[in-house]
């Protein structure tokens, strides 16, 4: 069975894109396409398994599993390896309507979880976009996800792209 999801190289910056027919599109902005034998483009084979890499959070190593929330819109869970039990949720849902395609971009509860951010940026999952949305007494930033990154951690996440976890 062909992979439904394929990591791109294209001019020293990886997209994660599904594909069909020799044509694959970027799953954040679906009108950003690359197709064989007319863009230069390099196909990425994960180097390395890292389904059972562990981060280091709050002195614990705990593992990453990204997910969707009911509305498709991306969420960051941080699990204990050992019992897959929810060690804290990075990400807040702040959206009221359904995500299209598979959004790069989340808002991170920096309110429950004030070092998520760093801890995003040094591990190379996430960059500040430098907007703010309030909600209540908390001003939650967005990130833009490393979604290739996040895919190799975790492909089985991404399964038909609007997979369910927890609404927060």
């Amino acid at each position: 069975m062909e992979k439904k999801y394929a990591i791109i190289l294209f001019k020293e910056k990886e997209y994660l894109c599904s594909h069909e027919d020799g044509c694959y599109c970027d799953v954040s902005c679906p009108m950003m396409t690359f197709t064989e034998g007319e863009d230069d483009f390099k196909i990425l084979e994960p180097d390395q398994n890292r389904s059972e890499r562990t981060f280091s959070y709050h002195e614990k190593a705990l593992s990453l599993s990204p997910g969707f929330y009911t509305n498709g819109w991306p969420a960051l869970f941080l699990e204990v390896p050992d019992t897959g039990e929810t060690y804290t949720v990075l990400t807040v849902n702040l959206e009221d309507s359904p995500a299209f395609g598979i959004p790069d971009r989340t808002f991170i509860d920096t309110g429950n979880n004030p070092d998520a951010m760093e801890f995003l940026i040094r591990n190379n999952l996430a960059e500040d976009t430098g907007y703010r949305r309030r909600s209540g007494w908390v001003e939650y930033p967005m990130v833009r996800l490393n979604l290739p990154e996040l895919y190799r951690i975790s492909p089985e996440a991404f399964g038909d792209g609007l997979t369910t976890e927890n609404e927060q």
